[in-house]
């Protein structure tokens, strides 16, 4: 077993995950997770990593409050490195391997809704609109005219571009904030592997209604590598909330639940299930490695179930005879019960 300090081994993990290309942000949440997990075991060698110290530290997470998500993604740090400890023979047994993660599903604190055609008609056009008109309300006496009439114009438009893409392909903000020209082509758009949540390159289609309005959004002079947003016009969440409010848009329900800019993406997958994708079709189109991932993105009620049931293949009744309405319970062998 190597003799080095625990930092010495913290350090080699977070090293090892840099080399796969994960994000910063990964990286830094990993090394933030561990160190406070070292500093609450008091471990300062690899037989410190134990199964008790680490189960301690969750449970005092868990009393702090935090929600199972956050739990778990404390858990899966330690779990994964681990695993990492045990594959580098670091350790002979990995340490973590029995700690349990929570049930998300029963505490989950920030659900989700999807916007329904006519609200996201109505946020996509109130984007559009609300910088000319607010500029024009605030300025009653001078007006807005020429040169800045058109720019609030076309900041209004880039905004609704950004909702729609959001809706209509499932993009990601941190993957529209930097979406190039170059990656339109072909009828689909490409995510590259460094703007990409998974590290990979990937591609959605493009429906034709927003190829349309990209090709109109283009200026003359776009170059291939400039971004389809400028940066000065990418909106950030005060401005989604305000474009929710000028929408007539509740940010929040009567159940509680939340309508947010990743919302839109909720919208997108709930969408494609509702207009009758597969659930493999709608799990490949969201992009999630897991179809248990995609089912916490959708929005029940915007299914039709009873559309669903009448679409089923049932075979006819028998000739003359009217099909009974009279629950029946049946034995194994298929009699009714009674009969």
């Amino acid at each position: 077993m190597v003799r080095w300090a625990i930092t010495k081994h913290l350090a080699d993990f977070l090293t090892t995950l840099r080399a796969r290309g994960v994000v910063t942000k990964y990286v830094r949440d990993r090394e933030d997770c561990l160190k406070a997990y070292l500093a609450h075991s008091g471990a300062k060698r690899l037989k410190g990593l134990t199964l008790v110290s680490a189960s301690a530290w969750i449970e005092e997470v868990k009393a702090r409050g935090l929600s199972a998500r956050s739990v778990n993604s404390r858990v899966r740090a330690l779990k994964q490195w681990g695993r990492w400890l045990q594959t580098t023979r670091r350790v002979q047994f990995d340490p973590f391997e029995a700690v349990q993660q929570l049930n998300e599903s029963e505490d989950r604190r920030h659900v989700r809704r999807a916007l329904t055609p006519e609200e996201a008609q109505r946020l996509v056009d109130a984007a559009r609109t609300r910088p000319l008109k607010e500029a024009q309300a605030a300025r009653i006496h001078a007006g807005v005219f020429g040169a800045e009439e058109v720019r609030l114009r076309r900041l209004g438009e880039a905004r609704a571009l950004v909702w729609m893409l959001a809706i209509g392909t499932g993009l990601r903000m941190g993957e529209i904030r930097h979406l190039r020209y170059c990656d339109l082509a072909g009828g689909q758009v490409t995510i590259p592997a460094a703007s990409a949540k998974s590290r990979r390159d990937q591609a959605v289609p493009l429906p034709e209604r927003l190829a349309v309005l990209l090709a109109a959004f283009k200026p003359r002079d776009a170059q291939p590598t400039d971004t389809v947003i400028p940066a000065g016009a990418f909106p950030n969440t005060l401005t989604f909330h305000r474009d929710l409010a000028a929408a007539g848009v509740a940010r929040r329900d009567d159940e509680d639940r939340v309508v947010d800019a990743h919302a839109l993406r909720t919208t997108y997958i709930s969408w494609l299930s509702a207009t009758g994708a597969s659930p493999r079709v709608t799990q490949a189109l969201a992009r999630h490695a897991s179809g248990t991932t995609t089912e916490r993105y959708l929005d029940l009620r915007l299914l039709d179930f009873d559309a669903a049931v009448e679409r089923l293949p049932l075979p006819d009744s028998p000739a003359g005879k009217r099909p009974s309405t009279e629950a029946k319970a049946w034995d194994r062998t298929g009699r009714a019960r009674g009969a």
